[in-house]
């Protein structure tokens, strides 16, 4: 059974704020294993035999059926995740200030679209890079990322795709704990 990554949009759905018991328990529903979370934001780890594009149908699913409404769910196997965390294109940036870099996990590539976008919305010292599997970075440089353009009025959905953020921060205790599941 292969160690997967899921990482659910939004902690609050229809209004609730999801609790990581809560979540856990979807990932066991479907079947996943040696479940745990990493924060509270919504990043599960488990074992699974399942390809990641039917864990995200089924997980969307028993969340819709729990919470009234779904959230979108990235899945990524193990491997994928180390790889796009091995693809960060500011390494120093992230080793400075960990809080200012978002990891872009995407379920299919950012369109070409969504990265002129997000180009065309940077300001100061703000970047963004793809990755080559299509998930993408952003280093929001020296401004608070709440007062971002690049990152207030950006939509994914209008651009028909998927995908969900964690900071730096979150990513490698993500990984850590990947690592220590893996032995």
């Amino acid at each position: 059974m292969a160690l997967k990554v899921a990482l659910m949009r939004s902690v609050v759905i229809n209004g609730q704020r999801v609790k990581m018991a809560d979540a856990r328990a979807l990932a066991e529903r479907v079947g996943g294993t040696d479940v745990q979370s990493v924060i509270a934001t919504g990043n599960l780890l488990f074992r699974s035999g399942k390809a990641s594009r039917v864990l995200e149908r089924e997980l969307e699913a028993e969340c819709g059926a729990f919470y009234g409404r779904a959230t979108e769910i990235v899945v990524k196997t193990a491997e994928q995740w180390r790889s796009l965390l091995a693809a960060n294109p500011f390494p120093g940036e992230a080793g400075r200030t960990p809080s200012r870099l978002l990891v872009w996990a995407m379920r299919d590539p950012i369109p070409d679209a969504g990265i002129a976008q997000l180009r065309r919305r940077a300001a100061g010292d703000e970047r963004v890079e793809r990755t080559p599997e299509g998930d993408f970075y952003i280093w929001f440089g020296d401004a608070p990322i709440s007062g971002s353009r690049m990152a207030s009025g950006f939509g994914l959905k209008a651009l028909g795709a998927v995908g969900t953020n964690r900071n730096w921060n979150t990513a490698i205790k993500i990984s850590r704990t990947l690592d220590a599941m893996a032995g």
